[in-house]
């Protein structure tokens, strides 16, 4: 004889659940109601004028008993941890702070209901216990620290970082890392610089940290770089600033150096009235200009010029699909180690476009960059994550439009203060424009 216990909210769902489960032969021996709802006995090939006071009948109701218990122990015991996970997450674990408070509050609780029994022992050997229990505490919640750090970098990092796999960050360093994205830098160099700072400091200190990284590892020209002279020839994409640029470095070198110590040379024959804007410097300025449209005439023209202390050229900005771009390139490649190449890269130009233009003038021969157009651009880390990422030094940064002034020399960790301020502007807008979208829809939402 096969005999089962069944307790269910009613009636109707205990012998449900019998008829499931041993079927229409099934026999109920007896029912009652119980805390839960209804307690219904049934058996399996009962035989009629049975007693239902049967040993063998009481001991598997009893087994069957301690197997529901030992079933729903278990089930508590998953749901408190499940809790505690929980309040492990919706607690500021994100902070060292929330961390000790989750841990300090375990201890807590360890510690008295321990001490509880023990309320009515006297002084004495009690206290040697009690140091003892301490200090076995203190143990258990050292390993539980490291238990719930681990947990809680494996909950916000455990697929690593973004670009390598291999090594998951910690939840401080997933941290650094998302507020280098919000600065602008690109993937692999927000990686690198999360990746060298360990966890045994709060957040903003890390940041903090993370910040000088950042301006160590940006590369900058030697200050006053210009102010020695020399023969540098600007590339880059159409619109970037180039013959600007150009007009104000020279306006700057004629004012401490006089007229005859400046040449211009330009190689944009390829655009309708290209020489004006230059010409127009070249006027105002009282300096020569010389115009070539191929090797042999730059050549020329740099021999004419070596007496110069400062030549500048401007170059034509092509697309790359152009066939007269190759061309320009290959010209200013085999002009001779004399000749410094920069690339002029527009801070409003999205990061991508700022890195196929390195792609593009790489072959040149590049020395360095400008960063143009700063006082029109919102973000300054993709320009900042070319520079860094290709070990091309920033030689000179243009604010504006006004000639000579909008021109300065670099200093890599006012620009990195400037980028993370810009970072925080953005923020704060968004936040603003999410809140008045709000506002605004829970009023359309009043008025329907």
């Amino acid at each position: 004889m096969k005999v089962k216990r069944f307790v269910a909210a009613n009636m109707q769902l205990a012998l449900r659940k019998v008829s499931q489960e041993l079927g229409a032969d099934a026999v109920i021996m007896s029912s009652k109601k119980v805390d839960d709802g209804f307690e219904v006995v049934a058996a399996l090939d009962y035989q009629t004028g049975e007693s239902t006071e049967n040993p063998e009948v009481e001991r598997q109701l009893e087994l069957q008993r301690e197997l529901e218990a030992a079933k729903a122990s278990r089930q508590q015991g998953s749901q408190e941890r499940e809790q505690r996970l929980d309040y492990a997450r919706q607690s500021d674990v994100s902070s060292s702070a929330g961390l000790k408070d989750v841990l300090q509050g375990l201890k807590d609780k360890r510690y008295s209901d321990d001490r509880a029994p023990q309320a009515g022992l006297e002084s004495g050997d009690d206290a040697v216990d009690q140091a003892g229990r301490e200090a076995h505490y203190n143990n258990v919640i050292h390993a539980m620290s490291g238990e719930l750090r681990e947990l809680k970098n494996w909950m916000v990092s455990h697929q690593g970082s973004a670009w390598d796999t291999s090594r998951p960050l910690t939840w401080q360093q997933s941290q650094l890392w998302q507020r280098c994205q919000d600065v602008g830098l690109e993937p692999a160099w927000a990686d690198r610089i999360a990746s060298q700072i360990s966890d045994e400091q709060s957040v903003e200190q890390a940041w903090q940290q993370a910040l000088k990284l950042i301006a160590r590892d940006l590369p900058v020209a030697a200050p006053e770089l210009f102010e020695r002279g020399g023969r540098y020839a600007l590339v880059g994409p159409t619109g970037a600033g180039k013959t600007t640029t150009i007009g104000k470095l020279a306006a700057q070198f004629v004012i401490h150096h006089g007229a005859d110590s400046v040449a211009l040379i330009t190689l944009d024959n390829y655009r309708v009235a290209a020489h004006d804007q230059i010409g127009t410097f070249s006027r105002l300025l009282g300096v020569e200009l010389h115009k070539v449209g191929n090797e042999k005439d730059l050549k020329a023209a740099l021999l004419k010029t070596q007496n110069k202390k400062l030549v500048l050229i401007d170059s034509a900005g092509l697309a790359s699909q152009d066939p007269h771009f190759q061309t320009q390139l290959s010209m200013l490649k085999r002009t001779g180690a004399g000749l410094k190449k920069l690339l002029v890269l527009p801070l409003t130009s999205q990061g991508r476009c700022l890195q196929e233009n390195y792609e593009h003038f790489k072959a040149a021969g590049l020395v360095g960059c400008v960063f143009t157009k700063l006082d029109e651009c919102f973000s300054l880390g993709p320009a900042m994550s070319v520079a860094a990422l290709t070990k091309l030094p920033v030689t000179l940064v243009t604010d504006g439009p006004h000639i000579p002034d909008d021109v300065h020399y670099p200093d890599a960790a006012k620009l990195v203060q400037l980028a993370e301020q810009m970072a925080r502007m953005a923020r704060t807008r968004w936040q603003a424009a999410d809140a008045m979208h709000l506002a605004t829809q829970s009023r359309f939402q009043q008025g329907a």
